[in-house]
């Protein structure tokens, strides 16, 4: 559509450089190639004349009426209406106007429902771009190492710390865009209960409980007051209290009182916390 606009625009502008008010040693009419700005904004559109009717040769040509040149082409020229000034071998001028178009603006956005995120969660991202149905050649999102396919304008990704995304596209006419925003990444809550309760129906367990970012438990221990080890495991999911303590030890409940706990926890990008503190056991 944009190239039949711009053929039909030079065809108009040949046929109405005609004007028989004209004097006959001038010229009548001219024939031109308009090639219009590549990208928006860019300063790279041509004038070029490429047939002069009537006038006496040698021409000379202008865009501004005072600095006049035989070449016959117009080059690094913005976007925007020009005057053609054209004067033949006896210093007749005539003008034209003439159009260099440019294409719209090529443009990129990142949309996120959130730039605020839990760490580990999965995040979906969007880029919108503009003009709607641009040919696009090539797409980049950074940091690469976070985007398996790059070449698609939706992305699924799981952030574990702060990061700028950005993305950069180019169309098939060689135009750039950029977009770029800032992911917060909040750290995983974790939650260790201070006190429970085996023999209720709630509250029932001690375990690890966490938002997304963790990998597993490493380790759980729970000692009574003595040292003694009352529970252990090893490598297992936060979040279910049937995994947890029971409070039982050797198969009976463990009296009532504070028993020190130490556990380990992995997170998503592998790095490991210790963690430990008391929970106090209440067998009513």
């Amino acid at each position: 559509m944009y190239n039949r606009i711009l053929r039909l625009c030079t065809l108009l502008l040949f046929l109405t450089m005609f004007d028989p008010t004209v004097r006959a040693d001038c010229t009548d009419s001219v024939h031109l190639t308009v090639r219009p700005v590549q990208c928006h904004g860019l300063r790279n559109g041509v004038i070029e004349i490429t047939e002069i009717f009537g006038g006496v040769q040698p021409f000379f040509f202008s865009l501004d009426g005072q600095s006049y040149s035989t070449r016959p082409e117009f080059d690094l020229l913005w976007a925007g209406e020009y005057v053609l000034h054209v004067r033949d071998a006896t210093g007749c001028v005539q003008t034209y106007t003439v159009l260099v178009p440019e294409p719209e603006e090529l443009m990129v956005q990142i949309n996120i429902a959130d730039t605020s995120v839990a760490a580990g969660e999965w995040v979906q991202l969007h880029a919108s771009v503009t003009p709607p149905g641009s040919v696009l050649t090539a797409i980049d999102w950074r940091p690469p190492a976070l985007f398996a396919n790059p070449f698609n304008l939706n992305q699924y990704i799981h952030l574990l710390e702060d990061t700028d995304i950005a993305i950069e596209v180019r169309n098939a006419d060689g135009c750039i865009a950029r977009d770029q925003l800032s992911v917060t990444v909040e750290q995983t809550k974790l939650y260790f209960p201070n006190i429970f309760n085996p023999v209720s129906n709630q509250n029932n367990y001690f375990t690890l409980f966490a938002g997304e970012g963790v990998a597993h438990i490493v380790s759980l221990q729970v000692y009574d007051r003595l040292g003694n080890l009352v529970f252990e495991r090893r490598n297992f999911m936060p979040n279910d209290p049937l995994l947890g303590w029971n409070g039982k030890w050797r198969g009976r409940l463990a009296p009532s009182g504070v028993y020190p706990w130490v556990g380990q926890v992995e997170f998503l990008d592998g790095k490991r916390q210790r963690y430990s503190g008391n929970v106090t056991l209440v067998v009513e």
